[in-house]
């Protein structure tokens, strides 16, 4: 079964290339037949010269789209690779794009370009240099279609993500409402999402629509630094902060409702909002807790910073350079 699979799709590429290759000029067929072997091989690079070679001697749409379609590839090969090659392909990648119509399929490949590139700032020294190709993108207004917009405004929320998580202004109830406001707005409409992660989203969504209607009344402040400092991220809770304003009881029986349908059979509004209460306290009481660090001994608190001559908070008597601070 699984070798008759292979052949069909073998025989569905074929057909593909050559439908391709039939729209491509008789000069140019030898060439992008080789381009589309050396792109099976994922030899990008080599596909990119040969592609530009051929835009030399005669333009050909099915070029562009080669072209379009190994960019990308190539972006995230070179950030796999740390190879200090991304800030050059990026720019011809820029340099391709300025010099061509930017329809609708264009604008997939750039969007492509940024889902690809997206998941690789789990590598911190790369995040900048994403923020500079958001920035870039939104600049060059390559993006024009609204649903291309939401896929830009995603893209910069994720930078912010990577930066707020990190900010030590910020509660970490601030912080998974921020992350529930991006689940709510992205996330969760994603149609390739489980139904089994999407019914904990859901839950994780809401519970903290609730946890803000408690929070966000006594710490404005720390909003309105939000607003300043990551305000994509702002703008998808935006409306659920307008909301608590306008009137915070409706909000809350609102979302009350909301989550019921989630628990199980038998629970009663009552016990849903006693619950929500207690895991609210729950959570408040440990965000307030100091920090605590594990050596590999014993566990000790820690509310400032401590001096390399100080002495060990662990109780040995020690300096700290001397003790847990060895590691």
């Amino acid at each position: 079964m699984e070798q008759n699979l292979q052949e069909a799709n073998k025989r569905f590429q074929q057909k593909k290339r050559e439908e391709i290759l039939k729209l491509v000029p008789a000069p140019l067929q030898e060439d992008m037949n080789k381009a589309l072997d050396l792109e099976e091989k994922e030899a990008f690079r080599s596909v990119i010269a040969l592609c530009e070679s051929m835009l030399g001697v005669e333009s050909n749409e099915q070029v562009r789209i080669l072209l379009a379609r190994v960019y990308p590839k190539l972006l995230r090969e070179d950030v796999e690779a740390r190879n200090q090659s991304y800030q050059t392909d990026v720019n011809a990648f820029f340099e391709f794009l300025d010099g061509i119509q930017m329809n609708d399929l264009m604008q997939e490949y750039v969007v492509e370009t940024l889902i690809r590139l997206c998941e690789m700032m789990e590598n911190d020294w790369f995040r900048p240099l994403f923020a500079q190709l958001v920035e870039t993108v939104e600049k060059k207004g390559y993006l024009k279609k609204e649903i291309y917009q939401k896929t830009l405004a995603s893209a910069y929320a994720s930078v912010e993500s990577y930066a707020y998580f990190s900010d030590h202004k910020l509660s970490m109830m601030a912080k998974n409402a921020l992350k529930a406001g991006y689940d709510r707005n992205y996330t969760q409409k994603d149609a390739l999402y489980e139904n089994v992660n999407r019914v904990t989203t859901n839950i994780d969504i809401l519970s903290y629509d609730w946890y803000l209607c408690q929070y966000y009344p006594v710490h404005k402040e720390e909003f309105a630094y939000i607003a300043e400092t990551y305000p994509h991220s702002y703008h998808l809770i935006e409306d659920l902060l307008l909301a608590i304003d306008e009137n915070v009881a409706a909000k809350e029986a609102e979302t009350l409702e909301a989550l019921l349908l989630f628990t199980a059979d038998g629970i009663t509004l009552e016990q849903l909002e006693e619950t929500m209460v207690k895991t609210y306290a729950y959570l408040m009481e440990k965000e307030n807790q100091p920090q605590k660090i594990f050596t590999g001994g014993m566990p000790y608190q820690r509310d400032k910073k401590i001096g390399r001559n100080d002495l060990c908070p662990c109780g040995s008597g020690k300096k700290y350079k001397h003790c847990c601070g060895k590691s």
